[in-house]
């Protein structure tokens, strides 16, 4: 009898410059509201940069990394993002003081040799909390855990079409967590995906950091998870984080 084998997934990642040149490469900038974890429902200023270090099959941010569908963005110096944050927080009639900075991707930690000098400019025209998203793969060097507020950190389950080999780096993991500024959220689709943070991530981080969030891109796909992915949180001594922005806005762009 012939068994027919799934194809690999492969995800198809855009290759990044090897020289930045000291730039950064942002896809958008936009204010709203922080969606997900402890801080949800905080004025925002999201900072998203291209390029990827995974490339997971749900992925809602594919045009920062996709080489079919990448978005070029702008390549800036961190002086022009600060000029901008500034601008696009004085728009929107708010103070830097009150507004989260999300630096998200995309994996924002490929830039981790350019973001702490955007942070320190950014400091200096007032804003003073400075959120990262990240997957959890590559280690903070000295100044990016010196320039971080909150580590937003999101490690990968095999939900995500890739091996366990690729989605965890434990000392990355261990690193972050020790900064003792850090949740950990993960997306789950399925009950097995719970038994997977049990076994592979807990022994790494502490379970008060643990947060779930349902998969899915779309009102109704949030809905239908929301129930199954609470209960298990509080069934495993879990937080459970809503994702407020598809909730609101289903999965428009900048919001």
């Amino acid at each position: 009898m012939n068994m027919v084998q799934s194809t690999p997934y492969n995800p198809p990642i855009q290759p990044w410059p090897k020289d930045f040149k000291e730039l950064l490469p942002l896809n958008e900038a936009f204010v709203s509201i922080q969606g997900e974890g402890r801080f949800a429902g905080a004025p925002a200023l999201f900072l998203r940069f291209n390029y990827c270090n995974l490339g997971c099959t749900w992925c809602d941010t594919r045009f920062t990394w996709d080489k079919d569908k990448i978005e070029k963005g702008e390549t800036l110096t961190p002086a022009r993002i600060a000029e901008l944050a500034v601008r696009l927080i004085d728009e929107a009639s708010l103070a830097p003081d009150n507004v989260h900075v999300v630096l998200t991707g995309g994996e924002p930690m490929l830039h981790q040799d350019r973001l702490p000098k955007l942070v320190e400019l950014m400091r200096n025209a007032g804003f003073n909390f400075f959120e990262i998203e990240t997957n959890g793969l590559i280690v903070p060097n000295n100044n990016m855990l010196k320039s971080i507020d909150w580590w937003n950190c999101s490690p990968k389950l095999s939900n995500n079409g890739l091996a366990l080999s690729k989605n965890i780096n434990a000392n990355a993991i261990r690193i972050i967590a020790f900064t003792d500024k850090a949740d950990f959220k993960f997306v789950v689709t399925s009950p097995e995906d719970i038994d997977e943070i049990i076994t592979n991530y807990l022994p790494l981080i502490p379970k008060y950091s643990v947060m779930l969030m349902p998969e899915g891109f779309t009102r109704a796909k949030q809905r239908r998870a929301t129930p199954w992915v609470k209960e298990a949180a509080e069934r495993n001594g879990f937080r459970f984080s809503p994702r407020l922005q598809i909730l609101k806005w289903g999965n428009e762009r900048k919001r």
